[in-house]
């Protein structure tokens, strides 16, 4: 409900993403019906109703083993790991999916995370084995190339560094939260809390030079901490006696050009909200974001209420029946 609330409010053409982790809090559950099983279930088919362009297979989405998530493939859901492959090397889900985002084409893959234990019939590729054909492939057919991810945050900054023509990185790290985007050679880097507690909204300028400017408030703060830096070095140099000599005096003009230069800086940048061109002719890239945490307690579209309804009663059923079992 809330995503189609903000979407409608915007009327921008938007993608919903998902790194993975989605299904699971734990490694391995028992086979079987049980209350996570069908809460994985249930997940996906809200998921489904909820429209996600893609998902990507990670660890712990693994937890019951592979025919939940290969049954749902077959179905339609947007699996995507370019990495879990079958014993013949072949990829057990879509490494990339490519979507039109009103003029703009935006590809897709997915990575899959270390394992303690992988399912029977299958193999975990390194990124490096996999990564790098796609993304020359991909680069050349799509506008922006985003990855969804569940490496490791040393794995992620290393794609990052390597690989310019990857502008984004959306991360499925267990032992992280909600973290603002980072900036990585021309990668963004973000990822929101798990399990469904935020939605992130990562709002895009997105132009032809495909390369990232920083965000309008982070060159704002930058600058007003260096202001404030060149303050307290001129009231510190203005104060201190052995300072004060002829001989000092240009350092401390110099010191005073300095922050009258960051002083216009703060003003210029106050006053356009345009981000500096990167070739003369395209502006770079610019971007906003925010983290809003999802109430229990907001109106939930009807077709969502009625899946939900629909879980919490086979998981009333199953506990009945465990119960007249025991």
């Amino acid at each position: 409900m809330q995503i189609k609330k903000i979407t409608t409010k915007q009327q921008k053409p938007y993608l919903f993403l998902d790194s993975g982790n989605l299904l699971f809090q734990q490694a391995q559950i028992a086979g079987g019906p049980s209350q996570e099983q069908l809460t994985a279930e249930g997940i996906i088919k809200i998921y489904t109703a909820m429209k996600v362009d893609a998902v990507a297979v990670a660890p712990l989405d693994l937890a019951s083993g592979l025919a939940l998530l290969k049954t749902t493939q077959q179905q339609g859901f947007p699996w995507l790991s370019a990495n879990l492959l079958d014993q013949k090397g072949r990829p057990q889900f879509q490494p990339v999916r490519i979507k039109q985002i009103g003029k703009i084409k935006a590809g897709i893959i997915g990575l899959t995370g270390a394992l303690s234990s992988l399912p029977p019939g299958i193999t975990r590729a390194e990124w490096q084995t996999v990564l790098p054909a796609l993304i020359e492939k991909n680069s050349h057919q799509c506008d922006i190339l985003i990855l969804l991810s569940s490496l490791s945050p040393a794995e992620n900054q290393e794609i990052a560094q390597r690989f310019p023509a990857l502008q984004l990185i959306l991360a499925a790290d267990l032992g992280n939260g909600n973290m603002s985007p980072q900036q990585v050679n021309n990668t963004l880097i973000t990822q929101t809390e798990r399990q469904g507690k935020y939605l992130g909204l990562l709002n895009i300028d997105w132009n032809k030079s495909g390369r990232w400017g920083k965000a309008r408030e982070e060159e704002l703060n930058n600058l007003r901490n260096k202001l404030g830096a060149l303050d307290w070095q001129l009231e510190r140099m203005r104060t201190r006696k052995d300072l004060q000599q002829p001989e000092y005096s240009e350092k401390i003009k110099q010191v005073e050009r300095d922050r009258e230069t960051v002083a216009q800086q703060i003003k210029t940048w106050e006053q356009s909200p345009t981000t500096a061109a990167a070739d003369g002719q395209n502006p770079l890239c610019s971007f906003t974001y925010n983290f809003m945490a999802l109430q229990k307690s907001m109106a939930e579209a009807p077709e969502i209420k009625a899946l939900v309804t629909d879980i919490k009663r086979q998981i009333n059923v199953l506990h009945q029946n465990k119960t007249s079992t025991d």
